[in-house]
């Protein structure tokens, strides 16, 4: 399943032309070879250097992608000369592309398992000498086809009024319903994050550092002793309406969606003691049109302005970690980028290992079976 199901898809009928204009812009003419690109210097372009060349970006819609269009790509397409169009990704639709020869797109927004598992098949492998990424948290660099694009955290978010006095502060505290009684929500979304899987692993006090097969079914063995007290959540709007209402006093939730919650009022805080990081994936699609063209579009979207603004339209947090972005108090308290530290950091490799089998369980818990 794809990040588009993540948030709910917008961009309307700007998003419908895209496609159209996208269609058009996949031609077979061969790229310039005399464009001067320079050293890469993450948030610059040289001046004109993609004068007449279109770029498409697919990403998951909505106030995510207008953040990014209106703060990285359009002021990318000013400095650099090109066109930027934006699309919906659908990995569907990129495996048809890929598979036909006729790719339109150039730029996406996936998952790291989906670049982990698609790489040099699915996504180009990136040059990084042509891509400073000399300002990205450590470790975060996961697979040969992607760059980091945005950060956010899978988080215990509770209800204040409820937990004030005696908040939770570790995952063992989400499932201890005794000392900490009342509804839970957890994911049950119709794709598995490893992040789903290292949470109740990490309340087991299972070493993630050697995690085994058969930890998959003790992680949802784990979720199954929430019991009565466990509700699930397939959406974020979901998680965030269920914390909101106080049908759910805890969740484990995407940070974005607690923010949500707290900004709309309701008495929700996160938990930043243990939580799991997530990255999503800038990726090349195999076959696209124009690989250095896609690689300076990314080095510009990596710089610390650029990603400050975005920040502060989309409420994402940065990648880059000298980006400052200007929000308030509600905001701050829900960055995940300013707490990377303290994060865990999933282990993408063995869950690509071990993909169909994490998949396959979680369906078949998910839907009752």
């Amino acid at each position: 399943m794809t990040k588009l199901t993540r948030i709910a898809p917008a961009l309307a009928l700007a998003a419908a032309s895209a496609v159209l204009l996208a269609g058009c812009s996949s031609g077979s003419t061969a790229p310039p070879t005399d464009r001067d690109f320079g050293t890469p210097v993450a948030g610059e372009v040289t001046p004109g250097v993609l004068e007449g060349t279109t770029l498409t970006y697919a990403g998951p819609g909505g106030i995510f992608q207008e953040g990014q269009d209106e703060a990285i790509w359009q002021p990318f397409a000013k400095a650099s000369g090109a066109t930027m169009l934006m699309d919906a990704f659908d990995a569907g639709k990129l495996k048809a592309m890929v598979d036909s020869g006729n790719v339109s797109w150039d730029i996406v927004d996936t998952s790291q398992v989906d670049t982990a598992r698609g790489c040099g098949t699915l996504y180009e492998k990136i040059d990084r000498s042509k891509v400073d990424t000399s300002e990205l948290p450590e470790g975060t660099l996961t697979d040969e086809c992607m760059i980091p694009n945005v950060m956010y955290g899978f988080v215990i978010a509770y209800n204040t009024e409820v937990f004030g006095d005696n908040p939770p502060k570790s995952a063992a505290d989400f499932f201890d319903t005794k000392k900490f009684p009342g509804k839970r929500t957890v994911p049950q979304t119709t794709y598995v994050d490893p992040q789903n899987m290292e949470f109740p692993l990490l309340a087991d006090g299972v070493d993630l550092d050697n995690l085994k097969p058969e930890h998959i079914a003790q992680a949802i063995d784990k979720y199954k002793s929430l019991g009565d007290d466990m509700i699930g959540w397939t959406t974020g709007a979901q998680a965030q309406q269920q914390l909101e209402s106080g049908e759910a006093v805890m969740g484990y939730v995407w940070s974005g969606r607690g923010y949500g919650a707290a900004e709309s009022g309701a008495p929700i805080a996160p938990v930043w003691d243990e939580w799991l990081v997530a990255i999503d994936s800038t990726a090349i699609p195999k076959g696209a049109k124009d690989v250095d063209a896609s690689l300076a579009a990314i080095n510009y979207f990596l710089g610390a302005d650029q990603q400050a603004r975005m920040t502060e339209l989309n409420s994402m947090s940065p990648v880059n970690v000298n980006a400052v972005p200007e929000v308030d108090p509600v905001l701050a308290d829900w960055l995940a980028s300013t707490r990377f530290d303290t994060g865990i950091v999933p282990h993408i490799d063995f869950w690509v290992d071990n993909y169909d089998a994490m998949a396959s369980e979680w369906a078949t818990w998910v839907t009752g079976g």
